[in-house]
C-alpha cells in the first residue's frame, strides 16, 4: 500500500510552530555556538570535504527534537561532529541521549574533539564501525541517516527493529542524491510501517513516522 505524504517546500508544520532561530541562539551554550561557527566557515573555505549537513538542516533537526520532547537519538554518519552537535544541544533540553556511528578513524576522532569543545561530550555516545554491523541494544524515538547513501536503506532495514511507535526517520540528500537515493525512497513510499514525505529543507530531506 502506497502512502503519499504532502511535498513541503520549507514551510513543515514542525519548523512553523518553534521558536525562531534567533530566540533559540540566545539559549545555546557560546562554546556550541563557536564549533559551530568554526565548522561551517571551515567548509565554506574548503569545499566541505566531509560533508557536513547544512546549518538550516541542523536547525530542522534541533527544532524537531524540542518539539516532540525526543530522548533518544540514532545518527548513522557522524562526520566531524557537526549534526550530532544540532542534535545534542536539543536533547540537553529533553534530557536525552545521542547515539551516533562512524566507520572512519580520524573523522571518529574529530568529532569526539569538536563534541568536547562544545560542552556536549556528556550527551553523546560515540560507536566506531559500519552501521549495519554495529550493536545496539537502545530503543529510539529518531533514527538520522547522513551516511553512504546508496546504503541508507541497509540502514534503515538494520536499525528499524529499533524505533519505538511513532518514532521519526529522517534521511538527509533527498535531493542532491536523487539516483542513489532510489531504493530507498521506492521503500519508505511503499511500506505498510511508514508514512513519508519529501521536505526541501538543505539538500532535501526524507521524513518518515513509523506507523
Amino acid at each position: 500500500m502506497v502512502k503519499l505524504m504532502p511535498y513541503y517546500r520549507n514551510r513543515n508544520p514542525v519548523t512553523n510552530t518553534l521558536k525562531t532561530v534567533t530566540e533559540r541562539n540566545r539559549t545555546m551554550n557560546k562554546k556550541t555556538q563557536a564549533v559551530l561557527k568554526s565548522l561551517e566557515e571551515e567548509a565554506k573555505e574548503k569545499g566541505n570535504p566531509y560533508w557536513i549537513i547544512s546549518r538550516e538542516t541542523g536547525e530542522f533537526l534541533n527544532k524537531l527534537i524540542l518539539e516532540k520532547n525526543i530522548k533518544r537519538v540514532l545518527e548513522v554518519g557522524t562526520s566531524v561532529g557537526y549534526s550530532g552537535i544540532w542534535l545534542a544541544e536539543a536533547l540537553t533540553h529533553t534530557d536525552g541521549k545521542l547515539y551516533t556511528i562512524e566507520s572512519h578513524n580520524e573523522r571518529f576522532k574529530m568529532a569526539n574533539k569538536n563534541f568536547k569543545e562544545a560542552d556536549l561530550q556528556d550527551y553523546i555516545i560515540q560507536l566506531k564501525g559500519h552501521a549495519p554491523d554495529v550493536e545496539i541494544h537502545d530503543m529510539f524515538d529518531l533514527l538520522f541517516l547522513d551516511a553512504t547513501k546508496i546504503e541508507h536503506l541497509s540502514y534503515l532495514i538494520a536499525f528499524l527493529f529499533h524505533m519505538k511507535k511513532n518514532g521519526i526517520i529522517v534521511a538527509d540528500n533527498a535531493l542532491s542524491h536523487e539516483r542513489e537515493m532510489k531504493k530507498y525512497k521506492d521503500y519508505i513510499f511503499n511500506s505498510d510501517q511508514l508514512e513519508s514525505k519529501l521536505i526541501e529543507t538543505g539538500t532535501g530531506l526524507y521524513y518518515s513516522k513509523i506507523i
